[in-house]
């Protein structure tokens, strides 16, 4: 008999963010959408980061609600990826979930 699945996929993310890996980022999100109900992003803190990781995070998080399975980072936006988000604008437009979702600010824990 197998095992049952873990109630969040968790998905370590490739140490390169950038536009290089964009087409494996999104295969991997696309795949764990696919099978899993609920998916958290592992980003490593040093990892190199561009504008098309946030781009292809905030598509797929409106393709997770749309199929109303949960997608969430598994820890708080820091390090480049805080920087990217510093530096494109990003965080002076956040709307309450956006700031949930990329700085986990807002949430009960």
């Amino acid at each position: 008999m197998p095992s049952p699945e873990p109630a969040v996929h968790y998905l370590a993310l490739p140490e390169n963010l950038t536009m290089r890996s964009a087409a494996e980022i999104k295969s991997l999100l696309l795949d764990s959408l696919g099978r899993h109900a609920a998916t958290e992003l592992d980003v490593a803190e040093r990892a190199p980061v561009d504008l098309s990781f946030v781009q292809i995070v905030e598509a797929a998080r409106i393709s997770f609600a749309s199929a109303e399975k949960g997608l969430r980072l598994a820890k708080p936006a820091s390090g480049t990826l805080l920087s990217v988000l510093e530096r494109g604008g990003i965080i002076d437009t956040m709307n309450i979930n956006d700031r949930q979702f990329w700085l986990h600010q807002g949430e009960t824990q």
